[in-house]
């Protein structure tokens, strides 16, 4: 069983931030998932076929051709960007401490050439 403290981990470790009410539909939406699966596993599939393809009927995979095309200018591909430098993408670094054995590294915020 899923606890409302399991879910608060996984958001912690996913850097997410949830209300109570979220927390509450969370925990209870995980636990009927894991539900669904335990009902699953009580199917007798001793005569089932394993799925080789998830399309049966196709005699091989249908592909689109790997045809070399014209690439995206750069200044194209940087229209919409939030920050743009010297023709890349400016992110932010993340910002973390992060503790290995007896060693502490930190890493700084500032902006960062892709």
């Amino acid at each position: 069983m899923v606890t409302r403290e399991n879910i608060e981990h996984i958001a912690k470790l996913a850097r997410l931030d949830f209300s109570d009410e979220e927390y509450e539909k969370l925990t209870h939406d995980m636990n009927n998932v894991l539900g669904y699966i335990d009902q699953l596993k009580e199917l007798d599939v001793s005569n089932v076929a394993p799925l080789e393809s998830i399309n049966e009927t196709a005699e091989k995979n249908v592909l689109r051709a790997d045809v070399s095309a014209q690439c995206l200018p750069t200044e194209e591909a940087l229209k919409n960007a939030p920050k743009a430098a010297d023709g890349y993408f400016l992110v932010p670094k993340v910002i973390e401490q992060v503790k290995k054995g007896t060693a502490t590294i930190e890493v700084e915020a500032e902006e960062e050439e892709l």
